[in-house]
């Protein structure tokens, strides 16, 4: 029991990536009751996945020791190993029973992280919009690219900036970095936006879709980065089916949930990017892997909805942000901090 407490969100952030494969096999292996499948299948079909990977794992802890070791059985498959790889590096028995992480065995499953330079950073930037839009300025965005700036060509990244596009600027802007020979060894875009369920505005008030910034970058369309890590920072709260990833080694981190808001401060940032930049900083002097990194950052930003309550003229909201990641990565992905 305490080692499924103990890896906790690692495997919510892991087992959400295919909710309903997950339900099949713990209800074939008579983990759960009939009642039990019928509300976590409710969970998949009308809340998130990450709220089914909450609610399974918590039902697994409250029956105890005996049938946590039988779910951990069910999670050493190969079915489910190959599915999710991640269980392979992050849960690797005996060292996940044992409680200690060989650190030698995950670093041979780590993504190659040697280029010099890691690869290039870009950062999309919409601040300033069209009137005919009816949306307003972004102030305080200026700030967060500045943070993405510095730490990203701190981890040795070549950062090339884009500010105030439209949504056919942004379009082609996408599509010709996935033209280019990439020969880094990692991929990171950063989307710094007003944001709609359909996807991210252009400053001409027109929406580039998820598929318009995520597909380009499939292994078919961008060859030369098959099999390298892909990281997208996108300042929304995209939900699936809006969104699908579509290959392996991406990993996108959302700065909220479906339904939440992202906050920006107009002369301090934005919560979740001002904590990405601190957490990184922080993170990857250790030698912690994004995963754990983004991890730190959820925690840090659901704080911040913990200590304020928001003014009931801001539109009947609360101060709520709760950053999201979803992700097909397949190795740890650690971005190594330089000597000082």
């Amino acid at each position: 029991m305490e080692i499924v407490r103990q890896h906790k969100t690692t495997l919510i952030r892991i087992l959400s990536g295919d909710a309903k494969f997950v339900l099949q096999h713990v209800h074939q292996a008579k983990l759960i009751t009939g009642h039990e499948y019928d509300n976590l299948k409710d969970d998949i079909s009308h809340h998130s996945r990450q709220d089914f990977a909450i609610n399974l794992l918590d039902k697994m802890i409250h029956k105890g020791d005996k049938q946590c070791h039988k779910f951990l059985e069910l999670l050493e498959h190969d079915e489910m190993q190959e599915t999710f790889p991640l269980l392979n590096d992050l849960l690797i028995p005996p060292a996940l029973r044992q409680g200690v992480p060989k650190i030698n065995e995950y670093k041979i499953n780590e993504y190659k992280m040697s280029s010099d330079p890691r690869g290039a950073c870009v950062i999309i930037n919409n601040m300033h919009f069209d009137k005919s839009s009816g949306l307003s300025p972004r102030r305080g965005s200026e700030v967060d690219v500045a943070c993405l700036d510095e730490v990203f060509k701190w981890l040795a990244f070549t950062v090339e900036l884009h500010t105030d596009k439209t949504a056919v600027e942004m379009k082609e802007i996408l599509k010709e970095l996935s033209r280019r020979e990439h020969s880094g060894d990692c991929f990171v875009c950063c989307i710094l936006s007003h944001d709609s369920e359909g996807g991210f505005f252009g400053t001409d008030g027109q929406v580039v879709r998820p598929s318009d910034i995520l597909q380009p970058f499939a292994r078919a369309n961008c060859p030369s980065l098959a099999d390298k890590p892909k990281v997208f920072i996108l300042h929304t709260g995209w939900e699936q089916p809006e969104y699908a990833i579509p290959d392996s080694d991406f990993l996108l981190a959302l700065a909220t949930i479906p339904g939440l808001h992202s906050y920006r401060n107009t002369s301090r940032g934005s919560w979740f990017i001002q904590s990405l930049y601190k957490m990184l900083k922080e993170g990857c002097k250790r030698g912690e892997d994004i995963l754990t990194i983004l991890s730190q950052v959820i925690v840090e930003v659901s704080t911040f909805e913990t200590n304020r309550t928001a003014p009931p003229s801001v539109f009947g909201l609360s101060f709520r942000q709760i950053p999201h990641i979803d992700l097909t990565l397949r190795r740890r992905l650690v971005f190594h901090a330089p000597a000082d």
